[in-house]
């Protein structure tokens, strides 16, 4: 049964004391293997992290590391254990496993998710905006509307748009989205049309950026809701926006997948049913890793929340 909307994504229930199964088998996007991705993951285990939690408490940090692939197969297993709870803090422990032929359990994601009392009153209220200023959401075209219009002036043909389509279906399944006018990721089409030129070419790596808008297809209600699909969301495309950067594709590469992960919160009040504004910035690469993150803000300009991760990015094996 494939996820028909967030709510699908989001979606667990409970199988044992601290034990929660998603109602929905992980999905595939954005990789060349047929494995899962991350961020299906990330919301399972957000979702499991906030059963229990006070009302009075807000999720403001998800850290934690990917052990390996999960499958497309089968349903993502957590493991909540609280660590700390106070009138000030609650912190989950999240395994998330699933289950092998062989019957045992192969972990796939280990993740720490703190949760913060909300605050009588705040000394200090600032964020940073954008790298650059973006055309206007309204004036811009929807993925498939940007990709259409490639095909249509001869950039890509039609079976690498329907590649494309197909990589990146998921996300455009569950999100309404703009593309960005000056985006290396759309300019390029994450990488499917990578020999195109950009006006950012001329940057330094650090100085290019990415960025898109996005908000849910389906009307989330809960806070779980809306945190586990931004989990979801905010994992996206993290890990190959060095290859986006660098003019490079998903093959281009031997590996490319995230190793550990950090997702700060900034605000009590996450609201995916508005526009969000994302954008990727690659900020190190060196020695098979690379360091890069994506910031998000809603349509007022405030900063929502940070997602950084490590990541590794192995070159092509060369070939005999």
């Amino acid at each position: 049964m494939t996820y028909k909307d967030l709510l699908d994504v989001v979606g667990v229930h409970e199988v044992g004391k601290g034990v929660y199964e998603s109602t929905h088998n992980p999905e595939n996007m954005g990789n060349a293997a047929y494995i899962a991705y991350g961020g299906c993951a990330l919301a399972t285990a957000c979702t499991a992290a906030h059963i229990g939690v006070p009302d009075s408490h807000r999720i403001y940090s998800m850290t934690g590391n990917f052990l390996g692939p999960a499958q497309c197969d089968r349903k993502l297993i957590a493991r909540v254990q609280e660590i700390r709870s106070t009138r000030t803090f609650t912190t989950k422990l999240v395994t998330i496993s699933q289950k092998q032929n062989d019957g045992s359990e192969r972990s796939c994601l280990v993740s720490l998710v703190d949760f913060h009392a909300v605050e009588k009153a705040e000394l200090l209220n600032y964020s940073r905006p954008p790298s650059k200023t973006y055309a206007a959401r309204e004036t811009q075209p929807s993925l498939d509307e940007h990709r259409d219009g490639l095909v249509r002036d001869g950039k890509i043909t039609a079976d690498v748009s329907k590649m494309h389509s197909t990589i990146f279906g998921l996300s455009r399944k569950l999100w309404e989205n703009r593309v960005c006018k000056g985006s290396m990721g759309a300019e390029l089409l994450q990488g499917f049309a990578k020999d195109l030129t950009t006006e950012q070419d001329d940057l330094a790596m650090h100085e290019k950026s990415s960025a898109d808008w996005f908000r849910s297809r389906v009307k989330l209600t809960a806070r779980q809701e809306h945190a586990a699909a931004m989990a979801f969301q905010m994992d996206g495309a993290i890990s190959f926006a060095p290859l986006m950067h660098s003019h490079r594709s998903l093959t281009d590469s031997a590996a490319c997948s995230t190793l550990d992960f950090a997702l700060r919160i900034f605000s009590n009040d996450l609201d995916m049913n508005q526009w969000h504004h994302r954008e990727w910035k690659c900020i190190a690469a060196a020695v098979g890793r690379t360091y890069s993150e994506a910031q998000l803000w809603d349509e007022q300009g405030k900063l929502v929340a940070v997602m950084s991760q490590s990541c590794i990015l192995r070159p092509p094996q060369p070939k005999l």
